[in-house]
């Protein structure tokens, strides 16, 4: 049971990692080069990045224990805050305020009502795991056994959370706290949340795997219709003279978003399931980190892959140090050996890509703290438009760089204790 849970776990990594990618690959886009987002791959990055965060972070509710009594509601909000919270205002006002010097990360009334302009991520999905986890708890004390009534209970109690903040928002304003992001997103943690509870009963049968392949496919299509037809991000939000434009724009963008986060985590579990069972015992840090960064000795990696060891489920022998040893492989040109050398060969790169995921999600919050501060180095002083050959070059340079930057800060820091602690490098 533990190995089910590890694995599944995996994939809501490689999932995580993916978004976090998007998120860095559209900050990219608009921070180094002009008019991005009228391109058809920011159309795709916006349309998947957050909701994709946001129903994995509804999904993984599966895993957690009922919150039955006060003590357990209790530990559940000290424990969300700490996550969420404290990296919000460590990384807002001493890293971004004090340590850089940008003034509006000091001014905490400028920052609550702005929290698009920095990390509002962290203040929408504290405020939504807030207002599900009351109600998780009350649905558990209304009914702990019908569990028809414990669901519509919890559904009831969500909804009087939105509607809460719609109250909120009125009085002090849609930009206070994320609360106009909050509101948005809130469905898409519902979402995820729903999809974690039916996900194991609908593959148990085949008549549930058809069903999920229906579903994929046809939010695959609708997806990429959308996106193909809709430019989503220029979609106006705002203004009381355009009503119904307005709620058009958001339950178009929400729809569309929610099917693409469908059709994409739906095939991406078909492309990387051969990878979570057995047969794929070298997920984890260990690769990825010796990956990005070659300048890491094979010592240090050892401790990184602590971790991946901890989720073998087959493919090595007991006591085994070595994971994944494909580079033994060799072709000498022999007809019978050429198939299994490619097949391996495959095998090897899908490796590469799916660690390379997986390690970005295992450290998704501390890139997307730390990705703003270093995106953009190549930065020119022409304005250069996205879709051009000098646009491509340096989005691609920028993004690549970023991400290795990202990788060798995280991993000094995980050398400082104090540093790891502060900064909540995991």
């Amino acid at each position: 049971m533990q190995a089910k849970i590890d694995n599944r776990n995996q994939f809501v990594d490689i999932m995580r990692g993916i978004a976090m990618l998007l998120v860095i690959l559209g900050h990219t886009m608009t921070g180094c080069t002009v008019d991005s987002q009228k391109s058809f791959l920011f159309n795709i990055i916006w349309s998947l990045q957050m909701p994709l965060f946001i129903l994995i972070s509804g999904f993984v509710t599966k895993y957690s224990r009922p919150i039955s009594d006060g003590k357990g509601l209790w530990k559940y909000v000290k424990r969300r805050t700490v996550a969420y919270m404290l990296p919000w205002a460590v990384w807002s006002f001493l890293v971004r305020g004090i340590i850089f010097g940008e003034d509006g990360f000091l001014n905490v009334k400028h920052l609550l009502w702005n929290m698009d302009s920095g990390y509002w991520f962290l203040a929408t999905i504290w405020t939504i795991s807030m207002i599900f986890g009351i109600a998780s708890f009350i649905a558990e004390r209304v009914s702990k056994e019908n569990l028809l009534k414990k669901q519509t209970v919890l559904l009831g109690c969500y909804l009087v959370g939105m509607v809460l903040l719609v109250g909120i928002g009125a009085i002090l304003g849609l930009s206070f706290f994320a609360i106009k992001l909050t509101l948005y997103y809130m469905p898409f943690y519902y979402a995820g949340f729903l999809y974690g509870q039916f996900d194991d009963r609908m593959k148990e049968s085949d008549t549930g795997k058809k069903m999920i392949d229906s579903i994929v496919a046809i939010c695959f299509a609708v997806w990429l219709f959308v996106i193909l037809r809709f430019p989503l991000y220029e979609m106006s939000d705002g203004g009381f003279w355009v009503l119904f434009r307005v709620a058009f724009a958001i339950i178009l963008r929400a729809a569309t978003s929610l099917a693409g986060c469908i059709a994409v985590c739906g095939l991406c579990r078909e492309i990387f399931s051969s990878k979570i069972g057995g047969g794929y015992s070298c997920m984890g840090r260990r690769a990825l980190v010796g990956s990005v960064s070659h300048a890491l000795s094979a010592s240090q990696l050892d401790q990184v892959g602590q971790s991946a060891d901890s989720v073998q489920s087959g493919g090595a022998e007991p006591g085994s140090d070595q994971l994944c040893d494909y580079g033994s492989t060799y072709c000498d040109g022999n007809s019978d050996d050429e198939p299994k050398c490619r097949a391996e060969l495959c095998i090897n790169r899908k490796e590469k890509v799916s660690e390379f995921f997986l390690w970005a999600g295992k450290q998704s919050l501390e890139i997307y703290m730390m990705h703003g501060l270093l995106l953009n180095i190549f930065k020119s002083s022409v304005a250069i438009q996205f879709s051009s050959i000098e646009g491509y070059l340096l989005t691609a340079g920028n993004f690549a760089l970023t991400v290795g930057l990202c990788a060798v800060v995280i991993r000094l820091l995980d050398q400082n204790a104090v540093l790891k602690k502060v900064l909540n490098i995991r």
